[in-house]
């Protein structure tokens, strides 16, 4: 039981934080573009690098086997996937988990995105199904692969973290009260908290149970039902459950609920669309940016590599487009502590921004 225990703790764990911070590579694109700056940005690549370090000392050091990830044979096919996600991502005004903290905190909105979502991947599994020449393969852990750069790599890594950890210590040094009820409770987590617990969090996961994410999970079990593809085992269902459950505490115990309907039936329609376009793209990386944060990027794949920037390509595509259309983009205050974003006061994009003499 101690296995299936620790994995469930991890992804509780990884509910929480996300909805903690806000993390989301939509509002880290929109920061970008309005402030020129990308707090929010480096702490999920931070999230990233914490996840290597994790998995490259266990895996060299401790000799703990790792599952092989799945990747797209073809760097073409993760472009699209990549460039589609993201489109769909800035469409919905959020990616894969900031979708599910805002249906946890009651934007019903967000359930029809998850519908689309299964549209997008029905769509393609059956096109896939059909013959469209996409295939994936596995491909061993970077750290097996690369013998000879393994060890400078996790070395590199390794004076990172210790940087990193002196740069949370003085930051708990820097406080006065009792520190784990302060920061375990705290409203909104350090951005380089929410990092190192993502991270973490998801590095112990990935060792414990392979490349999974909700995303994926969906996408597994959709492809499933639709045409003739492996089913996902029960158990990454329960993980599904941890996921809600941890974002769920947080909102709880931050009264953040507050249930909201759409506001019209082209609102619906929007989501619905992006999240058509978004289930097809998780089903051409494969996964969505939630898989490739936690699972490919810290594998060191080319592939997964292509398609996140692609990703982000197609969120800053999306949001300016919607800002030339007249739907502004949400002012992000970001600092390297946190950011926070101020819906009730929308500002242009900065295409549109008109500047004092």
């Amino acid at each position: 039981m101690l296995i299936p225990s620790l994995s469930f703790l991890c992804v509780v764990l990884i509910g929480f934080a996300s909805h903690r911070a806000s993390l989301c590579n939509v509002r880290a694109v929109g920061e970008v573009l309005q402030h020129r700056s990308a707090y929010m940005l480096w702490s999920l690549l931070r999230a990233m690098l914490w996840m290597a370090a994790l998995t490259g000392t266990l895996t060299l050091m401790f000799d703990t086997p790792t599952a092989p990830l799945l990747t797209q044979a073809a760097l073409g096919w993760a472009l699209l996937g990549g460039l589609l996600f993201g489109l769909g991502a800035g469409l919905n005004g959020g990616c894969s988990l900031s979708t599910v903290q805002r249906l946890v905190d009651g934007d019903t909105a967000m359930l029809v995105t998850l519908i689309g979502f299964g549209v997008g991947v029905a769509l393609l599994s059956l096109s896939i199904g059909n013959g469209s020449g996409m295939t994936l393969t596995a491909h061993a852990s970077p750290w097996k692969r690369w013998p000879q750069f393994a060890p400078w790599a996790l070395a590199g890594l390794l004076v990172w973290v210790a940087y990193e950890l002196q740069s949370l210590w003085r930051l708990a040094q820097s406080q006065d009260g009792p520190r784990w009820h302060r920061h375990l409770w705290a409203p909104s987590y350090h951005l380089s908290v929410a990092a190192a617990v993502l991270g973490l969090a998801g590095g112990l996961l990935y060792a414990l149970q392979g490349a999974w994410s909700y995303s994926n999970f969906l996408r597994t079990e959709i492809a499933h039902l639709v045409v003739v593809h492996p089913a996902p085992k029960p158990w990454q269902g329960v993980l599904v459950l941890g996921l809600i459950v941890g974002m769920g505490l947080s909102g709880w115990q931050r009264r953040s609920f507050q249930l909201r309907f759409p506001q019209s039936a082209p609102t619906t329609l929007r989501h619905l669309a992006a999240g058509a376009s978004m289930g097809m793209g998780a089903g051409l990386v494969p996964g969505g940016n939630d898989t490739l944060l936690l699972s490919s990027l810290p594998a060191f794949s080319a592939s997964a590599a292509v398609a996140y920037l692609a990703m982000l390509a197609g969120i800053a595509l999306m949001l300016v487009t919607r800002a030339r259309l007249g739907q502004p983009m949400h002012t992000l205050q970001c600092s390297a502590a946190r950011c926070v974003e101020m819906a009730d006061h929308p500002v242009p994009s900065p295409a549109r921004r008109q500047v004092k003499p």
